[in-house]
């Protein structure tokens, strides 16, 4: 095979690529049976920051939360915000780390400190290590079960791929 037909081959490929990526991004934009955070790819529906996430759609149509090219950009972001919260903050706890996710003025926040023990088996004094997989992934699907329903549920895949793009 000759350099330009690799060179239109490789191109070809790479075009059909980021088409399938738009496509299913469309479709998860439009539909409206889906929870917003799960349109947005933003399971833990993140508010509009300057922060450069990586995975960040830069022409966001949403206008109050972010919205990522991926859900495990979406969750990468959750992961780093929570770190964040333990390692800047001090925010150790279950509690701690809600408290400030879903504010009082914003949330019922004592229901959603409920609803992620529930779900999680945690107490909300379980100290969360920041470097935990376990005890992270677990947080960040019981926090997106509370901000989107459980229909759909978290899928365990997209959680850990956003772990390893931390």
């Amino acid at each position: 095979m000759n350099t330009p037909t690799k060179i239109i081959l490789t191109l070809t490929g790479v075009g059909l690529a980021a088409y399938a990526l738009f496509k299913l991004r469309n479709t998860m934009q439009t539909d409206t049976n889906l929870p917003r955070g799960y349109r947005n790819n933003n399971p833990l529906n993140i508010r509009i920051s300057s922060s450069n996430w990586f995975g960040k759609v830069t022409q966001n149509t949403d206008g109050a939360f972010e919205q990522f090219t991926s859900m495990a950009y979406g969750y990468r972001a959750a992961f780093v915000l929570i770190r964040n919260y333990i390692n800047n903050y001090g925010l150790r706890t279950v509690s701690d780390i809600i408290s400030r996710w879903a504010p009082n003025n914003e949330n019922d926040t004592s229901g959603y400190i409920s609803r992620v023990c529930k779900t999680t088996g945690f107490s909300p004094d379980t100290v969360i290590s920041p470097n935990s997989y376990d005890q992270m992934s677990k947080l960040v699907y019981a926090m997106a079960i509370v901000e989107n329903g459980t229909n759909p549920m978290p899928k365990w895949s997209e959680i850990q791929n956003g772990w390893q793009l931390i």
